[in-house]
């Protein structure tokens, strides 16, 4: 499993969750990060800026005005999480309370389930590839044990008494005696905040 892989999904679930996508230029993106640095002049506003991406209050202005309409991998980079940070706060909030207190989350991942019933390993992990909804019980403990500085193996069991609970025994409907589900060899996992 990789390191830090479900925690940095779990991220970028959280970050992303807003109704509009952000801005798509470079100029608009900057034109955003100035709007919200409130009660200041423009070259106060520029120089702030400039300091949280590593530029220029000059460069700043001139990504500001389209007159340099691309910047460097790194500093788009850096642009784009900054913009992201700001983007619709209340938007993001409301959907984050949401997902766990009603809504769940969206899990779409693919790794290695083994199972375990009274009776001992029912057969030998294999990979699986799952899209589900996990309800808002497994997206709050997911986010609070993150928040605790879970491991990615303890992320990885609360994902998978998830899905036992969702998909392996259709809320208790079938599969009665499977006790416990393993995920490990997560190769992909991309969560969703809707």
């Amino acid at each position: 499993m990789n390191v830090g892989l479900i925690e940095d999904r779990l991220e970028e679930a959280a970050e992303t969750a807003y109704s509009q996508p952000i801005p798509k230029t470079l100029g608009a993106r900057i034109r955003f990060l100035l709007k919200q640095e409130k009660g200041v002049s423009r070259a106060e506003a520029a120089r702030a800026v400039a300091e949280k991406i590593g530029k220029s209050q000059r460069t700043v202005e001139r990504y500001r005005d389209d007159k340099i309409k691309t910047a460097k991998p790194e500093t788009a980079a850096l642009i784009e999480a900054e913009v992201k940070k700001l983007w619709q706060p209340i938007v993001k909030a409301k959907k984050f309370q949401a997902a766990v207190t009603t809504g769940g989350i969206k899990v779409d991942v693919r790794g290695k389930f083994g199972f375990t019933s009274p009776k001992g390993t029912t057969n030998d992990p294999r990979y699986r590839r799952l899209t589900r909804r996990l309800d808002a019980a497994t997206a709050a403990a997911l986010f609070e044990a993150k928040e605790a500085g879970a491991s990615e193996e303890d992320l990885a069991q609360i994902v998978a008494n998830g899905l036992r609970d969702d998909y392996f025994t259709d809320g208790g409907t079938r599969a009665t005696s499977l006790q416990q589900v393993e995920l490990t060899g997560i190769d992909h996992i991309r969560f969703s905040i809707t």
